[in-house]
């Protein structure tokens, strides 16, 4: 017998738009860390940069605006589904949750808007670009084993964000 009230699982809170550009998101980001690598090498004073080079810095820039555009549709959908609900949620790990989730959105919205004031702004702002890019990774991490744990205790909460 299963766990859930029917057979499909528990309902699912997310629309599949909003799972989709989760997902995109995830997609993009990852383009992101492969890129960057290029980016030294096109600023590099002693060495030209190679044409590979310089596509991977045009397409790491414009797809950082791009995943700002995703993100913050996603923030528009998160709150134009909101549903009232307790400040904070009452069970801990909800809280958690909650803390990690909203962690990630500011932090990728930051570092996209320091990418963009490095790149059209302000070349020093790319310390900080930096160091959102270190906070992403450690609250992905948390949310990735909060995916993992809940993927293992088979509680549903994981396939509610698989498409």
């Amino acid at each position: 017998m299963s766990k859930f009230p029917d057979e499909k699982g528990p309902q699912r809170p997310y629309t599949l738009l909003q799972v989709t550009l989760h997902w995109l998101v995830v997609l993009l980001i990852l383009g992101q860390w492969y890129t960057s690598r290029a980016i030294p090498r096109t600023h590099n004073p002693l060495l030209p940069p190679s044409d590979t080079d310089l596509i991977q810095h045009a397409i790491h820039t414009y797809a950082g605006i791009v995943v700002g555009i995703v993100m913050a549709t996603r923030l528009l959908l998160k709150f134009a589904s909101y549903r009232r609900q307790p400040p904070m949620p009452p069970v801990l790990t909800e809280r958690l949750a909650s803390i990690v989730h909203g962690g990630l959105y500011l932090a990728v919205l930051c570092q996209v808007a320091a990418g963009f004031i490095t790149t059209y702004l302000w070349g020093p702002a790319r310390v900080v670009h930096a160091f959102f890019w270190d906070v992403i990774l450690i609250l992905t991490s948390i949310h990735i084993a909060a995916a993992v744990y809940h993927l293992t205790r088979g509680d549903g909460v994981f396939r509610r964000m698989i498409p």
